[in-house]
């Protein structure tokens, strides 16, 4: 009888032990999977970001002035032909809402940045055109501002 009481607490003591590392495992994997959700989201702010600082600087190009909205990125209504700079109006990837719209002193549009205080996962090594945010502590300070070089496009990038 003393052996079969034995096993018993042998076989419990096993179980919690496996049940630990299970636990453990779980928590590694979940802690990856956010990581890399959070490097996606951060690619995708990246990608978003520059669309909308590219859609507005070929907006200023066309008429040496800003867009007072998004919906003119969409549909310029300036000129005889439509055009369009933006397929679509992005959220934020990292709020999925609305962006904090850069506004210049005649309230017109001059870039985005996230509306999130999150810390970043990428603090350094950005590629030259993202120098700024070296070192930037939020994603809000992440700032896609236009700056469009008269005299060059950017299709055919």
């Amino acid at each position: 009888m003393v052996s079969f009481m034995n096993s018993k607490g042998f076989t419990l003591v096993g179980l919690a032990v496996i049940i630990a590392i299970m636990g453990i495992v779980l928590a590694t994997v979940a802690r990856v999977h956010s990581t890399l959700a959070k490097r996606d989201m951060e690619e995708e702010l990246l990608f978003r970001g520059d669309e909308i600082k590219d859609a507005i600087d070929e907006y200023f190009k066309r008429g040496s002035v800003y867009p007072r909205n998004f919906e003119e990125l969409l549909k310029d209504p300036r000129g005889a032909t439509q055009r369009s700079y933006l397929r679509k109006l992005y959220k934020d990837p990292i709020t999925n809402g609305e962006w904090d719209i850069i506004k210049d002193k005649a309230g017109r549009v001059l870039g985005v940045r996230s509306k999130s205080d999150k810390e970043p996962l990428k603090k350094g090594a950005f590629p030259e055109e993202y120098k700024t945010f070296e070192g930037k502590t939020k994603y809000s300070e992440w700032e896609f501002v236009s700056k469009p070089r008269i005299g060059t496009s950017s299709a055919g990038r």
